[in-house]
C-alpha cells in the first residue's frame, strides 16, 4: 500500500464517482480503477458499492475514511514540520551557559528576540562551565554553548561572537578597598587573593594571570574556588579579593564590591561556539539572533 492509493480513495470518496476522481486527479479513469481495485485487494474488503450512478462507501469504506483522512492530514502535517525544520523554524536545540553569562541582559534580551522570532523551536539551557562545554559540543551532546576565551586552534569547533566582556577587581564590601581601590594593583601584593584552578578553564585562567603579571601583580593565590559563584561567595566571606569577569555585575553578592581598574583595560570576546561544518537550520537561526543586535536593544550598564 502506498501513499497515492490513500490519495486516490480519497478523492472517489469525497467525489462519489470515479470518473469525476479521476479528471480531478488529471488521471485516466481505467487506471484510478485499477488502483482502488489494487487497494482493497491490499486490504482484503471492498471500500465502495458500485453502481450506474456511481460509487458508496461500505461500512469497512466509511472506517478506512476516517483513518485515511487523518493519516493524509497527519503526512501534510509532516511535511510541513519538516520544511519548518528545514528553514530553521521548528525543532529543538541544547545549548550549555556558564553561570557567569545567565544574568547577563544583553544574553537575554537576544533569548526573549530568538524565543518571539521562533515560538515552536524548544530551546534548553543547560548550566555548565566553558571546558565541560567544549567537550559536549564536540560529543554531540550540546548543539553549542556560550564560551569566553576558548583555543582558537582547535578546527572542530567555530563559534559567533556574541558580546564583549572586561575584567573587575572584587573586594569584599569591608575591606578598606571597597570605598577606594588601590591606584595599582601590584599594591595587592600582599593580600589573599582567590581563584580557581586552571583545569577549569586553562584559557581563561592563562589570561587573567598573563592580565595580572603585565599590570605587576603575582597574585598570592591562598584560596581555591571552584566556580565564579563560590569565588564571589568566597571573597564575601572576606577570604581575599578576586579578579573576575564583568559579567558578574549581574550576579554578585551584595557583600562584594567591583571595581573596574585601570590596570585591567583589555576585553575579551564571549561568543556561541558550535561544532564546525555542521548543517543545523536551528542552529544558524539561533547564532543569527544571539551574534546580532536587536533595533532596540539596551547597552548594559
Amino acid at each position: 500500500m502506498e501513499i497515492r492509493h490513500l490519495r486516490y480513495f480519497a478523492a472517489v470518496a469525497e467525489h462519489g464517482s470515479v470518473a469525476s476522481a479521476a479528471r480531478k486527479l488529471n488521471i485516466v479513469q481505467p487506471a484510478l480503477s485499477r488502483q482502488i481495485h489494487d487497494l482493497e485487494e491490499q486490504l482484503g474488503t471492498a471500500l465502495f458499492e458500485r453502481s450506474v450512478r456511481g460509487v458508496q462507501l461500505t461500512a469497512a469504506g466509511r472506517q478506512f475514511l476516517r483513518d485515511t483522512t487523518k493519516l493524509l492530514a497527519d503526512l501534510e502535517a509532516a511535511r510541513e514540520r519538516a520544511l519548518r525544520a528545514a528553514a530553521g523554524l521548528e525543532g529543538s536545540l541544547r545549548i550549555g551557559i556558564s553561570p557567569n553569562h545567565t544574568w547577563h541582559p544583553l544574553i537575554l534580551q537576544r533569548l526573549r528576540r530568538f524565543q518571539r522570532a521562533l515560538p515552536n523551536v524548544a530551546l534548553m539551557l543547560e548550566p555548565s562551565l566553558s571546558t565541560q562545554q567544549l567537550s559536549q559540543i564536540k560529543e554531540g551532546r550540546l548543539d553549542g554553548g556560550f564560551v569566553a576565551l576558548r583555543d582558537a586552534g582547535d578546527t572542530e569547533l567555530t563559534g559567533l561572537k556574541v558580546l564583549a566582556s572586561g575584567l573587575l577587581l572584587a573586594v569584599p564590601s569591608h575591606s578598606p578597598y571597597a570605598r577606594k581601590p588601590p591606584q595599582r594593583l601590584r599594591e595587592l601584593k600582599d593580600e589573599p587573593c582567590v581563584w580557581f584552578p586552571r583545569e577549569r578553564s586553562p584559557v581563561y585562567h592563562d589570561y587573567l594571570i598573563h592580565q595580572c603579571q603585565r599590570a605587576g601583580l603575582s597574585p598570592r593565590l591562598v584560596q581555591i574556588g571552584a566556580d565564579v559563584a563560590t569565588t564571589l561567595g568566597m571573597v564575601a566571606a572576606g577570604m581575599g579579593y578576586s579578579i573576575v569577569s564583568e559579567m558578574s555585575r549581574y550576579n554578585c553578592p551584595k557583600e562584594v564590591v567591583l571595581h573596574a581598574h585601570r590596570d585591567l583595560p583589555d576585553t575579551y570576546d564571549v561568543e556561541l561556539v558550535m561544532r564546525a561544518g555542521v548543517d543545523h537550520p536551528v542552529l544558524s537561526a539561533f547564532a543569527r539572533v544571539m551574534s546580532t543586535a536587536g533595533p532596540r536593544e539596551s547597552k548594559p550598564g
